[in-house]
């Protein structure tokens, strides 16, 4: 959708991409401010990944979208590292133009490698803009644009120690629920999904992605253990990276399940939850302590980021009852078993 050229009416950009754990939070604050003011225009910058479109698409009040093709670095890549570089530049020439003409009040940003090229040009036009961090440990997009501003917007206390030379402004995480998504009353959720009322209902996310690794460990447990099979039920998102058909695995061993591998409205699923099993990302862990549910987080680690264990244990030491955690190298289908019996969950 291409820009329009007049400026009559205040105009705001928004910037995040390439995954959910960006895009979902970035779309609320988005939404949030429309609401507040109707007659305002929001554009958004994104990477225009299949994920991020997949978002967008159910997004009426975004009317105004910048995409770009622009991957995050590929550090395991070298090679690709001109072809890289040259996508960067491309994007950073039509940032530059399309701010130009759009000429916004302000642009915002929740992360995502696309945000660097777009803040910086944001920054080139002498346009204000506004950083906000998710995760308690910065990620390299905040880092590095946290040089071109004095203040950072966190929703963990605890990012502060990474920014002692800025202003920290502390924000709410955008929860994109309200108090009308909680219902306490299953009955007609579990009617609605098929699913029964005397059964143990886990929900497992593996984030807007998945996780190979959830998946594989919750289908071994029950390959190892067929006799849980008829205790429990299931509500699993196994991302678009998984080949395995979890819907005839669930079948063949005559669970009740719901299947999907992106969501975009999960408050049905967080409702009917007994139990969650799933990754640390911060968008997760802030809706799974809105709904109020007992999890185990499983957080995800690399060889360049180990950001979301910091995630769970700092809202841990203010809900230890809520969030347990295992880490990534200990969670197997024994761990996984042995938990959930101590607990009596099996």
């Amino acid at each position: 959708m291409s820009p329009l050229l007049t400026n009559t009416i205040m105009t705001i950009c928004f910037v995040a991409g390439k995954s959910g754990g960006h895009l979902v939070p970035c779309l609320t604050k988005a939404k949030e401010f429309q609401q507040q003011n109707q007659h305002a225009k929001i554009y958004l910058f994104s990477s225009g990944s299949i994920l991020d479109h997949a978002i967008i698409d159910k997004q009426k009040e975004i009317k105004h979208v910048v995409p770009t093709n622009l991957d995050n670095p590929p550090y395991s890549k070298p090679w690709l590292l001109p072809w890289f570089t040259c996508k960067t530049i491309w994007y950073f020439t039509k940032s530059l133009y399309y701010l130009h003409q759009i000429k916004p009040q302000k642009v915002i940003c929740f992360g995502g490698f696309v945000s660097i090229p777009t803040i910086l040009a944001a920054k080139i036009l002498k346009i204000p803009f506004e950083i906000y961090e998710l995760n308690v440990e910065p990620g390299k997009a905040t880092n590095f644009l946290s040089k071109f501003t004095d203040t950072i917007h966190i929703c963990f206390k605890a990012t502060a120690q990474y920014f002692s030379k800025k202003n920290c402004v502390y924000f709410e995480y955008p929860i994109r629920f309200t108090s009308k998504d909680l219902i306490l009353d299953k009955t007609t959720l579990l009617e609605k999904y098929n699913l029964k009322k005397n059964k143990m209902t886990f929900l497992i996310l593996g984030g807007s992605q998945g996780s190979i690794l959830l998946n594989e460990v919750f289908k071994n447990m029950i390959k190892n253990h067929p006799d849980i099979a008829s205790k429990i039920q299931i509500i699993h998102q196994t991302g678009n990276s998984d080949p395995f058909d979890y819907k005839i695995f669930y079948k063949e061993h005559e669970i009740p399940s719901v299947v999907f591998d992106y969501h975009s409205q999960l408050e049905d699923f967080y409702n009917l939850a007994d139990f969650i099993i799933c990754r640390a990302g911060a968008g997760t862990l802030f809706e799974i302590r809105f709904f109020k549910k007992n999890c185990l987080t499983i957080p995800h680690k690399t060889g360049q980021t180990n950001h979301q264990i910091q995630n769970v244990l700092e809202l841990q030491k203010e809900f230890p009852d809520q969030f347990n955690i295992i880490e990534q190298d200990n969670f197997t289908d024994c761990t996984l078993f042995n938990y959930l019996t101590t607990l009596h969950m099996l």
